[in-house]
């Protein structure tokens, strides 16, 4: 019994070990997400829980449709809010910003340790507060124009007290793929070590010249994923959202973590903001 016993608790202890290395950024991953201003993870996402995403995201837009019929801009429901845009003769929805207040999976799917702890390693910080939980959407022929900015720029602009605590952006997105992104079906394109440079007030330049000479967006790459792959992105790394002039859409899912102490202001919907435990 004793040895049986034993087995057991060796067992439990190897798989919590697997566990850890399983999540725990290599010093490689590490490095190349401070150099480059991102990591790619591929397979993060099984496939059962790809379809899981989903299926959420299905439901949600869904529901964001019959909204949209005769609402737009940031419309609430079940806690989540859905912004719906008017483009061209249609209204249409952007983005749903903390969808897990209406799908509670979206959220477990993004607090799981294989997530949380790299989020732990990049901020150097063992709590975080998650301020997104969010679904973009991108459809056929949803736009013509490729537009750049920094992430940190939102942060900045919702939160005029937000403060970089860490030194190091003191956020991090974490962006997982549902649907393909590349350069047939439409994706984001990003210039590498852009991150480097600080916040570059992208926002408000708009002369493309002037653009081009400050953000190097002649430098810019593509972001390629398949359904499941992670990436996790740095808020200064500037990036460039593809129009999707393609046939088929795309779908992705984005949470953002930030370092304790640097956010201020409540985000939209019901429990975001909230302080979460990265070990």
């Amino acid at each position: 019994m004793k040895i049986v016993w034993f087995r057991s608790l060796l067992l439990v202890a190897i798989f919590a070990m697997s566990a850890n290395v399983m999540a725990d950024l290599s010093q490689q991953q590490l490095d190349q997400f401070f150099d480059e201003g991102l990591v790619v993870i591929p397979n993060f996402f099984n496939k059962q829980e790809v379809t899981q995403a989903a299926a959420s995201a299905d439901r949600l837009y869904k529901q964001a449709q019959i909204l949209a019929k005769d609402q737009t801009g940031k419309v609430m429901y079940k806690g989540t809010q859905i912004v719906i845009a008017k483009v061209g003769a249609e209204n249409e929805v952007l983005r749903i910003v903390w969808a897990g207040a209406a799908e509670p999976q979206l959220l477990k799917l993004a607090r799981q340790s294989k997530l949380l702890v790299p989020v732990g390693q990049i901020l150097g910080s063992d709590k975080a507060d998650q301020l997104n939980n969010q679904l973009h959407y991108k459809f056929p022929n949803g736009g013509d124009t490729l537009t750049w900015y920094q992430d940190i720029r939102n942060r900045k602009n919702f939160d005029p007290e937000w403060r970089d605590l860490n030194a190091k952006g003191s956020f991090i997105l974490a962006i997982i793929a549902i649907d393909p992104l590349n350069v047939e079906k439409g994706t984001i394109y990003y210039v590498p070590k852009s991150h480097t440079r600080g916040d570059l007030s992208l926002d408000q330049i708009n002369d493309p010249v002037e653009l081009n000479k400050i953000a190097h967006i002649d430098e810019a790459v593509p972001l390629l994923l398949n359904p499941g792959d992670l990436v996790l992105w740095h808020p200064y790394l500037i990036h460039g959202s593809d129009p999707n002039q393609f046939a088929t859409a795309r779908r992705i899912f984005i949470n953002g973590f930030s370092y304790p102490g640097a956010n201020t202001k409540p985000y939209p919907g019901e429990g975001s903001a909230q302080s979460v435990d990265l070990r």
